[in-house]
């Protein structure tokens, strides 16, 4: 094997209890407006949502919803996050969700800060951005590991493609 460096300047928070303990902490880092991120709305069946939302009111924050992110989120919901994210003047982004929640809010981050196309960005310009929208992660559901890197997976129905990348991002 090839000598290589590997660093993930992820930080994970784990346990019980680790939202109420840490969340508010975390948000006192950023601005008075946070979007609140979720799939289909199994976090309201599930108790999730009430949970964070007396976390997010205790915090004084005021709190914009972003629901109904897909399995394969669409660049078109990339679009329609991104669009909200600067007109609401977000800061940050809390995704609630599994992989492809947190993959579709990477790419909104990044998109969020910067008026080029990301996708023409990617894969005519070959560059990628530098700026980003904070974003902090709750993990709902495991398996893509998407909570642990900077790559994120959108679908571009218009191009045929289902292939993306963004630069660092900040989670927790």
């Amino acid at each position: 094997m090839n000598n290589f460096i590997f660093e993930n300047k992820t930080k994970v928070y784990f346990g019980r209890g680790c939202a109420k303990e840490y969340l508010t902490c975390l948000l006192k880092q950023y601005g008075n407006n946070v979007m609140l991120a979720y799939g289909g709305g199994s976090i309201k069946k599930n108790g999730v949502y009430t949970e964070l939302m007396g976390y997010l009111k205790a915090a004084e924050k005021t709190v914009t919803e972003f629901s109904g992110i897909m399995s394969n989120p669409t660049y078109a919901k990339v679009q329609e996050g991104a669009k909200l994210v600067r007109e609401k003047g977000i800061d940050p982004i809390l995704a609630v969700g599994g992989g492809s929640v947190i993959d579709c809010c990477k790419i909104i981050s990044a998109q969020a800060k910067t008026d080029e196309d990301i996708w023409k960005m990617e894969f005519e310009h070959h560059t990628y951005p530098s700026s980003f929208v904070p974003m902090i992660a709750i993990v709902t559901a495991s398996g893509t590991g998407a909570e642990m890197n900077n790559g994120a997976v959108i679908t571009n129905e218009d191009k045929g493609g289902a292939v993306g990348r963004t630069g660092r991002y900040c989670h927790a």
